[in-house]
């Protein structure tokens, strides 16, 4: 697909999604790759919420212009949340700013917060932090869950330019 494998599955928390670098080991909680076929739901009481899932990303795999509408909103703090609901409305091939997100969730001077739930986000593409972007450049992706590989901010170029965004380009 791109330079990250995208994985969808469910933990004790319930649906979640991950990048992996190809040809790292896959997450313990990932229950099959997005796009392979359904099995069993484990460890989740609500296989129609892991469903859900799995038809919105394999919708927006076909067409990234359309954003994926889902009803589902990972646990979390009230201020994740709203970050991440607030960031469904950007559009499909826009960045906003930390900052921005923040101001988005009904809190300006949340930056750093906000930046904490895009790092918490447990259903991208769908709450598609790729996104946000720091006020200082591109960056501010996936944290330092690669371990200081180069594969986020490539991920991150990749997925915007799949949408069509001059900041793929750019790199801002």
């Amino acid at each position: 697909m791109g330079p990250a494998d995208l994985l969808a599955g469910c933990d004790a928390r319930g649906p979640c999604t991950a990048w992996v670098e190809p040809g790292a080991a896959v997450p313990a909680t990932m229950e099959r790759p997005a796009g392979s076929p359904r099995g069993p739901h484990a460890g989740w009481s609500d296989p129609s919420g892991l469903d859900e899932l799995f038809d919105s990303i394999e919708r927006w795999l076909r067409d990234p212009s359309v954003h994926p509408r889902t009803g589902l909103v990972p646990l979390g703090p009230e201020f994740h949340r709203a970050c991440w609901l607030a960031l469904r409305a950007v559009p499909v091939g826009c960045t906003i700013t930390y900052a921005e997100l923040a101001a988005l969730a009904g809190r300006p001077r949340a930056v750093r917060a906000a930046a904490q739930a895009m790092a918490r986000n447990r259903l991208a593409p769908l709450i598609p932090c790729h996104r946000v972007v720091a006020a200082s450049g591109f960056g501010g992706f996936m944290g330092t869950a690669a371990g200081g590989s180069a594969w986020p901010l490539q991920l991150k170029r990749w997925l915007l330019a799949r949408e069509g965004s001059a900041a793929a380009v750019g790199g801002a």
